[in-house]
């Protein structure tokens, strides 16, 4: 072989580096976007007080969800993820709260019947007025995580070594950015909710109508 085809086939091997080197990439991006506990995720979570009824303000919180990919692979349809679960938890400090464990937290689950793949919809929850007004309670809680499952099997916000995943950031707010802290709350909460059961309440649960559902999800009730 001339020197010169010898340069030839090593330019061209050079030339598809690069290539390969990006398929392979992609490919690495796209299983670790379609494993189970990473394919539907929290892509933002807003909050908000106002009259919905009654008279007193009522304290209402947007989850944003994203679904990513579809972890079922003998799936009818891969386009649209089912049996979406999404669980917001919410804690506020109050004025007598001598720790976090002595906080009121809430808690409340919507089961999203479907979801469109890479088109995010947003669930909604109430806390009522009357127990705003009660427990003293802002529009923005000191804490809050929201957990998803999807038919069963809880999406990771941290990853295998206790680090936030960063497409999960705003699962969490900021005071438990750090598995620790997380983990702190988690057990509180765990407890505290035990005093609040039905307080905080699914869109489908409140008797009045709000004009921001109206492109919210289908739920399995």
């Amino acid at each position: 072989m001339s020197p010169l085809s010898v340069c030839l086939l090593a330019a061209a091997y050079l030339l598809s580096v690069p290539t390969l080197s990006a398929q392979a990439t992609s490919q690495n991006t796209s299983a670790t976007a379609a494993t189970p506990e990473r394919c539907v995720l929290v892509k933002d979570v807003k909050f908000y007080q106002g009259k919905f009824s009654g008279p007193n303000a009522w304290n209402r919180v947007e989850v944003v969800i994203d679904p990513r990919a579809n972890p079922d692979p003998q799936a009818a349809n891969k386009r649209w993820i089912d049996k979406v679960k999404v669980t917001l938890t919410i804690g506020y400090k109050g004025e007598k709260s001598k720790s976090a464990e002595d906080w009121n937290y809430y808690r409340a689950s919507a089961t999203i019947l479907t979801l469109e793949q890479n088109q995010p919809r947003s669930v909604f929850f109430y806390l009522p007025g009357d127990v705003v007004k009660r427990d003293q309670l802002r529009k923005d809680p000191d804490v809050y995580y929201v957990d998803v499952e999807v038919a069963g099997t809880a999406q990771a916000v941290f990853d295998a070594r206790g680090l936030l995943i960063p497409d999960q950031k705003a699962a969490v707010s900021k005071e438990l950015l750090k598995k620790a802290d997380y983990d702190g709350c988690k057990g509180f909460a765990d407890r505290g909710v035990l005093n609040s059961t039905g307080i905080l309440r699914p869109q489908y649960l409140v008797s009045f109508y709000d004009k921001v559902s109206d492109f919210s999800p289908e739920f399995v009730r």
